[in-house]
């Protein structure tokens, strides 16, 4: 009697072995598959946000009786004619902006760099290396990172035709999404098992309408911000104001560190002319932020799903890390499409029934 149990325990314990050695060896491959197709994952997502964004224009006329077949293509061609018509009237002033603040930035990123190398050879001198290993070693690591960060991972997309191919791929998908969206969804729908096909007929499209609102208030504030920021360096007297606030406007897109970046060619632009203009663009910029924050965020956020600062901040670290700076633009909507599903599938479904 004993025997029989100790040997349907060990039965049982095998059994357990087997199915978790299984379990670990199909997340380890699907792990590896998604890894493989990162450069598809990441044309998908985009070619969702250029259908979230012609969904804003499209929509309406939609609901007024116009055909989404019509009216999608009609806005795609609009766009890109009036973005054409823009850099034709605006190249030649931008053209040269964009060249004066090339020419400004490399001196003084070296010059910060040279301070940074000073101190920190100045800490490190016990440490028994010399100044010109230290230096190798300090460009070897920040080459390295920086080309990481925007080469990124992709392969597909890191190199000239890969990434012209991706945008076209990206705009034609994006397009042919939002002339029908609900048989892509439909699409989608028929992946998921039959019993949760219900329940994800329900929730696939609020996650849809929350990408929608998502990009339409992301792309108010980036116009806000954008023009806010040309408008107030021109009335400083800072040279290249539009080209600046054009960076202001499209770095806008990448929540809390995107400002932060496009902070800094204005304050390099502004010290090329005195201390006392850089003082000035740091109080604009300050100024600018604090009516993002206080006023236009809490606007725009009224129908955007909101996320928490320290778990946008991590996910953007860890996009960024894994996927280079396409990662990082990704990783707000990425995260903010998770947050809806993981609340309506999990948080309404499961856990607030215990």
């Amino acid at each position: 009697m004993a025997d029989a149990k100790a040997q349907a325990a060990g039965g049982s314990t095998l059994e357990i072995v087997a199915k978790s050695a299984l379990l670990v060896i199909g997340l380890w491959a699907l792990a590896n598959a998604l890894w493989l197709a990162r450069d598809v994952f990441f044309i998908t997502f985009f070619a969702l946000l250029v259908a979230s964004f012609l969904s804003i224009f499209v929509e309406p006329l939609y609901r007024r009786g116009i055909s989404r077949a019509v009216t999608a293509p009609l806005i795609v061609f609009g766009l890109f004619a009036l973005l054409v018509l823009f850099f034709l009237l605006a190249w030649p002033s931008l053209r040269a902006q964009f060249v004066m603040i090339q020419q400004q930035l490399p001196p003084a990123i070296d010059a910060l760099q040279e301070w940074i190398d000073r101190q920190l050879i100045g800490i490190m001198d016990t440490m028994g290396a010399t100044d010109t290993e230290i230096e190798h070693e300090l460009r070897t690591r920040m080459t390295s990172e920086l080309g990481g960060l925007v080469g990124g991972t992709l392969p597909l997309l890191n190199t000239a035709i890969g990434a012209v191919t991706g945008l076209a791929l990206v705009i034609v998908s994006g397009m042919f999404i939002a002339i029908s969206p609900r048989t892509y969804m439909r699409g989608l729908i028929v992946l998921i098992p039959k019993s949760h096909r219900r329940r994800a007929g329900e929730v696939l499209p609020e996650a849809g309408a929350a990408m929608v609102q998502w990009m339409k208030g992301t792309a108010v504030g980036m116009v806000i911000i954008g023009v806010l920021t040309t408008i107030g360096l021109a009335a400083i007297g800072v040279p290249a104001p539009l080209a600046l606030g054009i960076i202001a406007g499209l770095l806008e897109f990448i929540p809390y560190i995107g400002p932060a970046l496009s902070f800094i060619p204005a304050v390099v632009v502004a010290l090329a002319l005195s201390p006392e203009k850089a003082l000035y663009v740091i109080g604009l910029y300050l100024v600018i932020q604090g009516v993002e924050s206080n006023l236009i965020i809490p606007l725009l956020m009224k129908r955007m799903v909101k996320l928490p600062p320290a778990l946008t901040l991590l996910f953007q670290t860890m996009m960024a890390t894994l996927f280079g700076f396409l990662g990082l633009l990704l990783a707000v909507p990425i995260l903010a499409s998770v947050k809806v599903l993981v609340e309506e599938f999990y948080v309404e479904a499961v856990a607030d029934r215990q």
